[in-house]
């Protein structure tokens, strides 16, 4: 599983491949990941178009002739288009049946069951709405009422899962996507911390049961990602003052946790990281250098959008309620271009070899920058330091690495133009 594919096989032909996923581009969608977690699980032969969501762009002409409404996520089975995410997976189970199947369809207890849950979902997800998105605290008692109910239904059944058995099923998938937005939402908004709080045991041990599953592990977001891609979608989160000392730590606004030295993950930090896929700082910093080389002069050149003269418009046109985040076909400054191409170089290097062998490098190459060429490189990197996204980019691990370099970078670009 891994978000740059276009195209899963699972050991079939080309031929095979009858479905279509018509997923989001930046991989926000609560109701796409469920969609895309329940494909790679069954080993569905499918195709992968990605889409943008409104929030964040346009979407193709093409597109919008086959869903007139834009929905996502969309299936095309044999030629003929789906729309909604729990009809889709409904379809997908019974056209392609599998040993793990993903509703236990000849038992009728086990069936009122899972229906019983999937109706407690829709409680959940509407007290996490009333808790998270309406001011002050009036909603927590719904909210840690109903996620109790979901922890008791969770330790009636042996194993992790909510029907038992040795596999996550459908009502497991329609939990899991908004369960992961809850984690960080609730701590960034109302300092509610759910995971690791010891209130809610059964949860916990759903969750690191679906953390040890690459096929979701690969399409997980992280913390700071959700709570930027939250609000385009649902509306903003209501702050109360509890949450203050979690917003600045999530969201980069202060140095902990986006600067370097970074405290090394574990499953007890404040965004768990199990063993099994902490790959260690170096591991991590490979990585984030690997993707970032991939992308070459293109990430360069999206960073010098912030002096192209339209970052910001798109989100204006659209009244406010699209992403800060984003600015699709904004043209980019290439006056900076070479100035922020070295500056990522600084960055790569600092990643492969480590940023205390690198540090001479970056001071030699900042010597003789004019004072605004070195503030114009400051501009353009925090642009891209706040927009690198999980899964879309790369791993957690990786994006917290990178993001922190880059902080490095900008760091000592500031101080050598505040000496200029």
């Amino acid at each position: 599983t891994h978000n740059d594919a276009t195209l899963r096989l699972f050991g079939k032909k080309e031929s095979d491949v009858r479905v279509v996923l018509y997923r989001d581009h930046a991989a926000w969608c609560p109701y796409c990941q469920k969609t895309w977690l329940l494909m790679e699980e069954k080993q569905i032969p499918y195709r992968i178009e990605k889409i943008n969501m409104r929030s964040y762009g346009d979407k193709p002409d093409w597109f919008l002739q086959k869903v007139p409404r834009g929905l996502l996520p969309a299936v095309e089975i044999d030629g003929k288009m789906m729309t909604e995410s729990l009809q889709i997976m409904q379809t997908l189970d019974q056209m392609f049946p599998t040993d793990n199947m993903m509703l236990p369809y000849g038992d009728k207890a086990k069936m009122g069951l899972a229906q019983d849950l999937l109706g407690l979902e829709r409680e959940l997800f509407g007290a996490w709405c009333s808790y998270v998105f309406q001011p002050g605290e009036r909603a927590k008692g719904l909210f840690e009422s109903t996620m109790s109910r979901v922890d008791k239904a969770l330790g009636a059944t042996p194993g992790p899962w909510f029907l038992g058995g040795d596999y996550p099923t459908l009502v497991d998938m329609q939990y899991v996507s908004h369960i992961e937005r809850m984690l960080p939402s609730c701590l960034y908004w109302k300092g509610m911390r759910i995971r690791g709080s010891g209130k809610y045991p059964n949860v916990d041990a759903w969750f690191a049961a679906f953390e040890e599953r690459p096929t979701y592990v690969a399409t997980k977001g992280d913390f700071y990602t959700h709570v930027t891609d939250i609000p385009p979608q649902y509306g903003p989160g209501q702050p109360v003052d509890a949450a203050a000392p979690f917003i600045p730590k999530i969201d980069g606004s202060a140095r902990e946790g986006w600067s370097l030295p970074l405290p090394p993950l574990s499953g007890d930090s404040l965004e768990p990281v199990l063993e099994c896929w902490n790959p260690g700082e170096e591991g991590a910093r490979h990585e984030a250098a690997l993707k970032l080389s991939e992308g070459g002069e293109k990430v360069s050149k999206f960073a010098c959008r912030v002096y192209g003269g339209e970052v910001g418009k798109w989100r204006i046109q659209g009244g406010g309620m699209r992403s800060e985040l984003a600015d699709p076909g904004a043209p980019s400054d290439e006056r900076f271009l070479e100035d922020v191409s070295t500056a990522l170089r600084h960055v790569s290097n600092a990643l492969i070899n480590g940023h205390e062998s690198c540090a001479a490098a970056l001071k030699a190459d900042l010597a003789d920058a004019p004072k605004a060429r070195k503030e114009a490189v400051l501009e353009c990197l925090d642009y891209l330091r706040l927009r690198v996204s999980v899964p879309r980019d790369m791993s957690y691990p990786a994006a917290r690495q990178l993001r922190a370099h880059i902080q490095w970078v900008m760091d000592a670009v500031q101080a050598d133009a505040a000496a200029a």
